[in-house]
């Protein structure tokens, strides 16, 4: 007579059946069970069958019951729950655009920055590693959404996502910003919030990108920063793309001592981010629309303007930051958006 199964045996073979139902991310997820739901939704007061949105690409219906399931299967607490709403809330806006995001071949990903105190509360790191692993929070909520844009909207790989190559950001792309190590305005205040207030704000980004150098003053890091950006298959005659921008502790601080705000720096990529046409040309590149109407020496920049470069300040001092190319935006078209977090 066979042992009878034991939880673990049962347990296993849940997570099993989870794969088989293409319910995953390729990791296992925690079995999605009445109890495990019931739990989860004591993170939130909102009826678990409100319908927040209709989720592209395939028209999935998005409810408060099925964040919470996939909250659950990522590994949330549910006191993530909140977080978890307003970022799912923020990536179903036709602003954020999320059909483009999910069957790019390019392989962007949401891009969630969170402000407030919620960051305290509930443990986002917006410090060391703050784009690597070991904090739940981080990657729990991030890999929350990635399931949602799968298992609601169906943007499944290898079908409707259809990325060229991806990036790891497309597990788990959460972080906050570290507004008490910053010289700067948070980026929430930037967008209308009040100072005290928990926002998350999604980005439509690609993967990030790091500089940085041991030595040098505030120029010598925007410089080395724009001369990674000029690279000349960026280029296009009205600007490729957006760009996000992150500052870790000691770039801030040198950046901030010599005077430098946030726009400032926006002012100063802007202006040192172009090619001539004619370098462009010699390139042998694709990327001037109607090239025969520009003179050699006309400047094509990479921006439309300093509003398309978006700052963040996190991560500790090491004089390392990262910069994401980042959908264009189009004001009240589409381009970033941001919630407040209702606690």
């Amino acid at each position: 007579m066979a042992p009878p199964e034991s939880s673990g045996d049962v347990i296993l073979e849940t997570i099993e059946e989870c794969f088989e139902r293409g319910w995953t991310d390729g990791l296992p997820v925690v079995p999605p069970t009445p109890v495990g739901l019931e739990r989860m939704l004591r993170g939130t007061r909102r009826d678990p069958k409100e319908v927040i949105a209709i989720l592209p690409p395939k028209s999935g219906v998005l409810t408060v019951e099925k964040v919470a399931l996939n909250a659950l299967m990522a590994g949330c607490k549910p006191e993530y729950m909140p977080v978890v709403l307003a970022a799912a809330e923020a990536i179903a806006d036709p602003v954020f655009n999320i059909t483009a995001t999910a069957i790019s071949t390019w392989g962007r990903a949401p891009l969630m920055v969170v402000n407030g105190p919620i960051r305290h509360k509930l443990g986002i790191n917006s410090r060391s590693n703050v784009f690597g692993p070991g904090w739940r929070a981080n990657a729990t909520i991030g890999r929350t959404v990635r399931l949602l844009m799968r298992n609601v909207g169906g943007a499944l790989p290898g079908e409707l996502d259809r990325a060229t190559l991806g990036h790891p950001g497309k597990y788990a792309y959460c972080i906050g910003e570290d507004e008490e190590h910053s010289p700067w305005e948070p980026l929430h205040v930037q967008r209308g919030f009040g100072s005290e207030a928990s926002v998350v704000t999604v980005f439509n980004c690609g993967g990030p990108h790091q500089f940085g150098l041991p030595r040098g003053g505030a120029e010598t890091i925007l410089n080395y920063l724009t001369d990674f950006l000029r690279s000349v298959t960026l280029f296009g005659r009205g600007g490729a793309a957006d760009l996000t921008i992150v500052f870790d502790e000691e770039q801030r601080r040198i950046l901030g001592d010599a005077g430098y705000s946030k726009r400032d720096v926006q002012k100063f990529i802007f202006e040192n981010t172009w090619r001539t046409a004619g370098e462009i040309r010699a390139a042998g590149s694709h990327f001037l629309p109607d090239d025969s109407e520009l003179p050699d020496d006309e400047k094509c920049r990479l921006y439309q303007s300093e509003d398309a470069i978006y700052i963040i300040a996190a991560g500790a001092g090491n004089r390392f930051g990262a910069f994401m190319p980042t959908s264009r935006s189009e004001p009240g078209v589409r381009g970033p958006v941001s919630r407040q977090i209702e606690i």
